[in-house]
């Protein structure tokens, strides 16, 4: 089956993951009026993670796909997210959102907005940046964090290449323009994942309406990806699989699918259908796991010998999916 863009994935609701942090020994600045107390001007992270997000271009597609990079321990993780970015795509999956021969030079936080300066010998221009990569690349360091996003503003060789700072509202928006929830679809080549914000509002549901929501966001999960995305469902993936019905009780969801559950051809197929199932959910820390089961039944195992007898545990992290290496 052919899947249009090429291969992890938030993706979490409203954006993805934000983390204060930058600069590898960054110098003091001193920056009037920062805007946000939380994010000092050096972006300097207040703990030291182990992994950070680099969005690249889809092929094929405007889609953005996230990629998680394993670092050393540290505190300058926009930093180094950004140099993530600026060295190109790690594989031939996705495509670069700059070219070539760009370097970072300077990062800081001042009046609500994240300054980003490049350097380098190339000619370059507004046209040349996928300004959007930028941002989610940013904005998925801060999100973990506090919660929030910031704008940017670009410099090349220190002239400014916006006439504003660039502020989005979602990573490949198609919520209609309002942030919804992040579901995880299957890039063109069936390698990575990737997240797509739809029109599905956790805050349009009351308390006693979980139940509802949820069943709202995995019959999207499962469903058909918005037209002409060039995303495809994992389930898509498994001839005849199909999701028939979702229930909440407590802090565990149930999932029951047709019998195609017990014919995955693939440990791939596998890997995508849960991988995409447990990055969707990583952003909602109510559910902690999830019961597989084949039309009403409990299945022992899975094709590949994976245990489904119990729950599986929900990562509340996404740091585990598209994991690649540089």
């Amino acid at each position: 089956m052919k899947i249009c863009c090429k291969h992890k994935s938030w993706l979490a609701v409203g954006l993805f993951i934000l983390i204060i942090c930058c600069l590898a020994g960054c110098q003091q600045r001193q920056v009037e009026n920062p805007g946000r107390g939380d994010l000092t001007p050096d972006l300097i992270s207040k703990q030291p993670q182990t992994a950070v997000t680099a969005f690249f271009k889809a092929p094929d597609c405007d889609l953005l796909v996230p990629l998680v990079f394993g670092i050393k321990s540290s505190r300058d993780t926009i930093w180094v997210a950004l140099e993530k970015l600026l060295a190109g795509p790690p594989d031939a999956f996705v495509e670069p959102v700059i070219p070539q021969g760009v370097k970072m030079k300077d990062l800081y936080f001042s009046e609500g907005v994240v300054n980003i300066h490049l350097t380098g010998d190339v000619p370059l221009t507004l046209a040349d940046i996928n300004l959007q990569a930028f941002w989610s690349t940013v904005n998925m360091e801060l999100l973990e964090q506090d919660g929030t996003t910031a704008a940017l503003h670009l410099y090349y060789n220190d002239q400014s290449l916006l006439e504003e700072p660039y502020q989005a509202l979602a990573v490949n928006d198609y919520g209609g323009g309002a942030s919804g929830a992040y579901v995880y679809f299957v890039d063109g080549q069936a390698m990575y994942l990737v997240p797509l914000s739809l029109p599905i509002q956790a805050a349009d549901y009351s308390a006693e309406q979980q139940a509802d929501f949820f069943a709202a966001l995995l019959n999207a999960w499962a469903g058909q990806p918005p037209e002409g995305s060039g995303v495809y469902s994992s389930l898509a993936l498994v001839e005849g699989l199909q999701l028939l019905n979702v229930s909440l009780q407590d802090d565990m969801l149930t999932l029951n699918f047709s019998a195609g559950l017990a014919q995955i051809a693939s440990t791939a197929q596998e890997r995508l259908l849960l991988d995409s199932l447990m990055a969707t959910l990583a952003p909602y820390r109510q559910i902690n796991s999830v019961q597989l089961l084949s039309d009403g039944q409990m299945l022992d195992y899975l094709p590949s010998g994976l245990e489904i007898d119990q729950p599986l545990a929900v990562l509340h992290s996404l740091d585990a999916f598209n994991r690649v290496s540089q």
